[in-house]
């Protein structure tokens, strides 16, 4: 069977999960194809939808979780559980790609039944010749090629929904599945995710409650990730541990994932309950970096400057960080986003040490920005998410923990290591160069303008902009002229025609009738579109 045939196939088999799940209906429901009220049995539905078509879909889910803006609460907070955990695969194809990858004289001994097993790979337990303890990661045969065929289907998808759709368009459906493409990649290279791990590692060296498995190198291919194994358990409610050291654990996790969100612009972006551990020592484990978060300088000091900027209660100086981070269009209402967020930004101080989420204020944020049309960068949805999910586990630690107060007494640490970088040597020769370079030139262009003034060659273009509505407004309006043309034109021919054959002119009246039934319909279900 050849590609084309697989690609038929498994849109097929995702045309059937649809009509199974009803997701029609949840499409409405999310704001796609109508307003219908979002429902808890909608979101069930879409869920096991995800987790039934696979890798790349349950990725779509995760990342959509991350997105409040986008979806109702109930729909965010029912995706918040999607699970990536599958039926292993037999441990004698395992083998066979260990073998492969790494060679003969490598283990011991590796356990046949795997630690965790989901859509990507599977983790086996196992202890080197040297007689360390050790996990092996292996990539699931064939996951590639299945998730490169989901892939091309979203790509698809999100481009004919986009072209249809104006509220695809909103929902920016091409740059979520975009964003979709680019984890999955790298979560398919394990050697990317050894890099990340090293990074993490380094990141965090300076919280000696947090600790990072080590990469075992030289084991370390496409396929294949050998790390070192950690001891522990899930999170949870009943940790047994003393409540100064939980309380030292909980404010430790959340300033390590500030300092790397804010501080460093590198993060470990998926820090949920199954990512990371209490070891029998008392100290968190960082597991699983598949998944990374990368800010670019401007965007990092950006966010810094926002989360100190929600801490101080500043709503004025939130809305002006987060127009600046942000596209805008003429449709935009600044003044409008401005004041709701003078409103609501204090809701956030004074109010019981429980009721204070971190992620609240950002995913606050995002909603606002689309109701009044600002866009968004995507890595501000990944930020919020990932300083949700480090609190809520935090917050199981220690459930006083104040993040709103932990941000505003590591403001002063943030402003002195953001001073240093910008007065490091090379960062600000760099800096002056790119400041007093076009300076150096102003004499020159403005000499250039006024010869040209002179002469008579001085042009100036004007670029219109904001023509989108008219234009669709024009089309509009030609397209149900030219159908009205057409629907006489067929009376006229049909009734000429009626004194030379019946049955050309009944054929004719019959379109005419199908022609002037369709356009009334549209006119009446979508004014001032055909």
């Amino acid at each position: 069977m050849g590609p084309r045939s697989e690609r038929l196939k498994r849109a097929l088999e995702v045309t059937q999960v649809a009509r199974r799940k009803r997701l029609l209906r949840v499409l409405g429901e999310i704001g796609l194809i109508s307003d219908r009220p979002a429902t808890r049995e909608g979101a069930l539905e879409f869920r096991s939808a995800l987790e039934e078509l696979g890798t790349a879909f349950v990725k779509l889910g995760q990342l959509l979780s991350s997105r409040p803006d986008l979806l109702p609460d109930v729909y965010i907070e029912e995706l918040g559980k999607l699970t990536d955990e599958v039926a292993p695969v037999p441990f004698g194809e395992i083998e066979a790609t260990i073998r492969r990858e790494l060679g003969d004289a490598v283990f011991a001994r590796i356990d046949p039944e795997p630690l965790a097993a989901a859509s990507i790979a599977q983790i086996h337990p196992a202890l080197l010749d040297d007689g360390r303890e050790v996990v092996v990661k292996v990539r699931r045969p064939g996951v590639r090629e299945q998730v490169e065929q989901d892939l091309d289907l979203l790509r698809t998808t999100a481009s004919m929904a986009e072209k249809r759709s104006e509220s695809a368009r909103l929902l920016q459906l091409a740059p979520l599945a975009e964003e979709v493409e680019t984890h999955m990649r790298a979560e398919l290279d394990f050697r990317e995710e050894a890099s990340n791990a090293e990074l993490v590692r380094r990141l965090v060296e300076g919280y000696d409650s947090l600790v990072v498995p080590r990469v075992i190198h030289p084991y370390v291919t496409e396929k294949v990730l050998v790390l070192e194994r950690i001891h522990g358990e899930k999170v949870v409610d009943g940790h047994g541990l003393a409540k100064e050291r939980a309380q030292e654990l909980a404010r430790d996790l959340f300033r390590a994932y500030v300092h790397q969100v804010a501080g460093e612009g590198v993060y470990h972006a998926d820090p949920h309950r199954g990512n990371i551990l209490l070891t029998p020592d008392g100290r968190l484990a960082l597991l699983d970096f598949g998944l990374l978060g990368r800010l670019d300088d401007d965007t990092r000091t950006g966010i810094a400057q926002l989360l100190l900027a929600i801490a101080q209660n500043r709503a004025d100086d939130a809305a002006a960080l987060v127009l600046r981070l942000s596209g805008t269009t003429f449709d935009t209402d600044e003044p409008g986003f401005v004041q709701e967020l003078r409103r609501k930004l204090p809701r956030y101080h004074w109010r019981p040490l429980s009721r204070i989420r971190a992620g609240e204020a950002l995913a606050d944020l995002q909603r606002l920005a689309l109701k009044y049309r600002i866009k968004l960068p995507p890595s501000f949805a990944l930020v919020g998410k990932t300083l949700s999910q480090a609190d809520s586990i935090a917050r199981t630690l220690d459930p006083e923990l104040d993040p709103i107060e932990l941000l505003d007494e590591d403001s002063m640490l943030l402003l002195l290591r953001e001073a240093e970088r910008r007065v490091e040597p090379t960062h600000l020769l760099s800096y002056l160069f790119t400041q007093v370079e076009p300076l150096l030139r102003l004499p020159q262009r403005v000499g250039q303008t006024i010869d040209r003034l002179e002469s008579g060659t001085l042009k100036i273009g004007v670029a219109p902009t904001g023509l989108g509505e008219l234009e669709r407004v024009i089309r509009s309006a030609a397209n149900r002229i030219g159908a009205a043309m057409i629907v006489v034109g067929l009376l006229i021919a049909s009734a000429l025609m009626a004194r030379v054959n019946h049955t050309i002119a009944i054929v004719g009246f019959t379109l005419s009738f199908v022609l002037g039934l369709y356009m009334l319909w549209k006119i009446i279900r979508t004014p001032g579109e055909l």
